[in-house]
């Protein structure tokens, strides 16, 4: 017998480990034939009677199957759960893939990338930038005489470059002193307060000029909303079983994570430390998130960053949570070094 398990728990095991492999009710027959085990048929279904009474199992139907509930595979994870390596081509590819180059929205955008491409599940990023982010840098240059491409580069190295379209054309001038406001207006200033002072200073100017920095306004503030909103990738491998399966719940956390923000709410308090942390259906108070489990770790403190995993109720987590925990890792390497 499995050292530490008495033969309740080791009857569990086998259970949560069958129910996981392939999603079919256990019998006490296919229990009793596994050599760990040396008991009868009978003697198993004894144990899984008990088992049932402490609300670890559950007869889904009328056959003689058993599967089990939240509360027994969270026993099973939290006492059972053997952890798997990480697969060589997984951690060849983290390495290739997430390489501390890269800013930090684009770091984030190819880690959630692969993570729901190795794993055909969904991958969730909070925010990749926090409030207060400091621009760095601003330029305006002329593409053409209808065209200018205005480039933004924040403390984090990430880059925003925009096409502005001028119908009436811009003159040297006007693109000069344009350009000598944006810089007093936006270096080294947070991002929200470098908009306000815009604001102000378009006021005192020409029709030109405030016509071109509104223009660079509405093109930070569409950024400062996008990059304050979460990243959600493999959306697409949800949808598809859903429609599969025919299964509405599915299709209720699609729609979930069309308006991640209720999602956000429940993983924030959970990046408290750098500890991974799981969901597993009903644990999430969310009626939409029932079946599915969610595995989520912090990888920066400050400002704090999270990613997640979001899957079936029955996934792989013996594999699965190490993929979480090594991209975490290589992510927290790159963005905390000095």
């Amino acid at each position: 017998m499995t050292a530490g398990l008495s033969r309740s728990e080791l009857i569990l095991k086998l259970i949560v480990e069958q129910y996981l492999a392939d999603g079919s009710p256990v019998s006490s027959k296919l229990i009793a034939e596994n050599a760990a085990l040396q008991v009868s048929s009978a003697t198993v279904r004894n144990s899984m009677v008990q088992l049932e009474q402490l609300g670890l199992i559950r007869s889904p139907h009328t056959s003689a199957g058993r599967i089990p509930t939240t509360q027994g595979i969270r026993l099973f994870i939290d006492k059972m759960l053997q952890l798997e390596p990480l697969p060589s081509r997984w951690l060849n590819d983290i390495q290739q893939h997430l390489v501390p180059q890269l800013p930090v929205s684009l770091l984030c955008q190819k880690a959630g990338q692969l993570l729901a491409n190795l794993t055909g599940l969904v991958s969730i990023f909070s925010a990749p930038k926090a409030a207060g982010r400091v621009i760095r840098q601003v330029d305006l240059v002329r593409l053409a005489p209808d065209r200018l491409l205005l480039v933004v580069i924040d403390e984090e190295g990430d880059i925003l470059h925009r096409v502005l379209w001028q119908p009436q054309g811009i003159n040297a001038n006007t693109l000069s002193r344009s350009l000598c406001l944006l810089n007093a207006a936006l270096c080294h200033q947070q991002w929200l307060d470098g908009i306000s002072r815009l604001s102000l200073m378009l006021k005192t100017e020409d029709e030109t000029i405030a016509a071109l920095l509104k223009d660079v306004m509405a093109q930070l503030s569409l950024d400062e909303l996008q990059q304050n909103q979460p990243l959600v990738f493999g959306q697409h491998h949800l949808l598809q079983a859903a429609e599969s399966l025919k299964d509405p719940a599915l299709q209720q956390v699609v729609q979930l994570l069309e308006q991640p923000a209720c999602l956000m709410q429940l993983l924030q308090p959970l990046a408290t430390d750098n500890n991974t942390k799981l969901i597993l259906g009903k644990e999430s108070g969310i009626a939409q998130l029932y079946n599915v489990s969610v595995i989520t770790v912090r990888y920066q403190a400050d400002p704090q960053r999270f990613l997640a995993l979001l899957g079936p109720r029955r996934m792989n987590y013996a594999r699965l949570i190490p993929l979480v925990e090594a991209c975490g890792q290589q992510l927290s390497k790159h963005l905390n070094r000095a």
